[in-house]
């Protein structure tokens, strides 16, 4: 059969997180990844506040952006 000797990438390349010093793997990673991106799809949705709510909301939005930015980078992935 013809593709067997190609290799495909099925997943992503995930950004190398290190927490405490600790470096994670690659699945722990994904988790990571899969939970700031369902937070900011959240986010997005809009959620039915008003004053101090609505000024944290936009806090975690404007910190989602930056994460999110940090895990698909190449840089971020090399380091």
């Amino acid at each position: 059969m013809r593709g067997f000797g190609v290799k495909y990438r099925l997943m992503q390349e995930e950004a190398s997180i290190i927490i405490n010093g600790t470096k994670l793997a690659d699945s722990e990673s994904m988790t990571i990844r899969v939970a700031v991106d369902t937070l900011a799809n959240v986010l997005a949705e809009g959620l039915e506040m008003e004053g101090d709510a609505e000024e944290l909301t936009e806090r975690y939005r404007a910190a989602l952006i930056r994460i999110q930015a940090l895990l698909e980078s190449r840089e971020a992935r090399k380091q």
